[in-house]
């Protein structure tokens, strides 16, 4: 098998395309399996975490486990915007790799944490890895023959998809056995395998760029965004009129509006807002984000809910290996929903998926925030409807996750295809920063308690929290229905 060195770039064609590398048909098969592999890393960071949540707040006798997401999300709402101009300044796999040991460092502070602070900013140091999925789709365009590119972006997507069945189910075996420990140890070893397989089998991209890194629009973004989020985690325990929670909203407002004079000064910023102007365009980035805000809570609020004391009325004392049983429900729908969705977006554009899928988020919320306040535990087959419930949200996620790209595909012109997708990403990442921190928000409206160092939300606090995941699913519905027809993508 002859093999191109891939050390130094090999430049771009009269197209502006890469030269891609001559290798066996075997090499792309394996490049493609380890590039999906390697992506696995985006959905492992929260589906192996999830269900060992509240664990983590018995541990650490906390309330407010929802900074384990958040701290990855808003970390990632930035990393997904600067590491992909760094791979087209410094080559897609190596700053993918970055992203991955960047990822692997925080999983070893985070399984060596001994206070909730130091897990927190372990999981910030996560949150890097989730960009290797913007880097890595590129890889593939640039590496690939253009023939296997949409098989490989294929097996990409389904790779996301099946993360969501197996790493719930990983969780609570790893769980029940070390503790949720062994789960950050398990994502070390994983990264370093996996990370080194790409190093030594994985192809470089040729193509370079002379990007220009908008550091002051990341720093303001995510300075903006954590004064904001941290003042609302504070309600809880010192009330919307404290001084440091109007002085960390205000304090957020101002960078944000800061943020934004700046995005439409620079020349090359991290969100366009002339794409803003069109109505397709706008309305799709809302609907991601309400879409991530519906994803992302009620991926934090099942285990929590299924984990909570039978004594309590509305929850059914689960260990973390039963946990999987309901959080794999979700994956197991998206998986099923998602490559349905494509084919029915072909044949009849995205925006009637994207509605199914709206309707399915908050169908299934609502389904979920009627059950606690129903005596939960003492419904015959009480745990049938919360996989039910769990299962429609996931047809939701599976149907919105496949609609959404497809809307900005046939929604922007080719040379604004990169920046679109970032913003994409960018929305979807606050909506579930945003979400993480008012479902727990809204779980404490009844005060918590301990029994024992378990954390007990009140009842009504679960009613508000599956209501506002309804509320959201309705919104990314509204959104679909508001942005008018769309066709088919040619």
């Amino acid at each position: 098998m002859s093999e191109t060195p891939t050390s130094s770039p090999l430049g771009s064609d009269a197209d502006g395309e890469a030269l891609r590398p001559d290798r066996s048909r075997a090499h792309h098969a394996a490049t493609v399996a380890l590039l999906v592999l390697l992506v696995e890393i985006t959905g492992l960071t929260y589906t192996m975490v999830t269900p060992a949540l509240p664990l983590i707040a018995a541990t650490f006798r906390t309330p407010h486990v929802a900074w384990t997401i958040t701290a990855v999300t808003l970390v990632g709402a930035v990393a997904f915007a600067l590491c992909g101009k760094l791979g087209d300044l410094f080559g897609k796999k190596k700053v993918a790799l970055v992203c991955a040991g960047l990822f692997a460092a925080g999983s070893v502070v985070s399984a060596l944490a001994d206070s909730f602070a130091v897990l927190i900013a372990g999981r910030a140091l996560q949150g890097v890895g989730p960009a290797v999925l913007t880097l890595t789709y590129g890889l593939v365009r640039d590496v690939l023959p253009r023939s296997l590119i949409p098989v490989a972006l294929g097996f990409l997507g389904t790779g996301m998809g099946a993360s969501a069945i197996f790493g719930p189910v990983l969780s609570g075996v790893l769980v029940e056995g070390f503790g949720f420990r062994g789960i950050f140890w398990f994502q070390v070893l994983y990264v370093v395998v996996i990370g080194a397989l790409v190093l030594l089998l994985v192809p470089e991209s040729s193509l370079r760029s002379r990007a220009h890194l908008d550091w002051v629009g990341a720093l303001l973004l995510g300075a903006g965004t954590l004064a904001l989020l941290a003042a609302l985690s504070g309600v809880e325990a010192a009330g919307w009129s404290s001084p440091g929670v109007l002085g960390g909203i205000a304090l957020g407002v101002a960078l944000l509006a800061a943020w934004f004079r700046h995005e439409r000064r620079t020349a090359e910023p991290l969100v366009d807002f002339a794409l803003l102007r069109q109505r397709r365009v706008a309305l799709t980035l809302v609907a991601s984000f309400w879409v991530q805000f519906t994803l992302v809570s009620a991926s934090m609020l099942v285990p929590l809910l299924v984990m909570t004391p039978a004594g309590t009325g509305y929850g059914f004392s689960a260990s973390p290996l039963e946990v999987a049983v309901f959080m794999a429900a979700s994956g197991v729908a998206g998986m099923i929903a998602g490559p349905i969705s494509g084919a029915v977006a072909r044949w009849r554009g995205p925006r009637l998926t994207l509605i199914v899928g709206g309707a399915s988020l908050a169908t299934g919320s609502a389904v979920l925030a009627v059950l606690p306040g129903a005596e939960l535990s003492a419904l015959p087959g009480a745990e049938l409807w919360v996989l039910v419930g769990h299962f429609i949200i996931g047809i939701g996620i599976g149907t919105c996750t496949a609609s959404l790209p497809n809307l900005i595909t046939v929604s922007v012109p080719a040379g604004a295809q990169g920046i679109s997708g970032g913003m994409l990403n960018l929305l979807g990442s606050l909506g579930s920063s945003l979400g993480s921190q008012l479902a727990v928000v809204l779980l404490l409206v009844p005060a918590a308690t301990y029994a024992g160092d378990r954390v007990i939300y009140g009842q009504s606090g679960f009613v508000l929290a599956f209501s506002a995941c309804a509320g959201a699913g309705a919104l990314a519905l509204v959104s679909a229905i508001a942005m008018g027809p769309v066709g088919p993508r040619r």
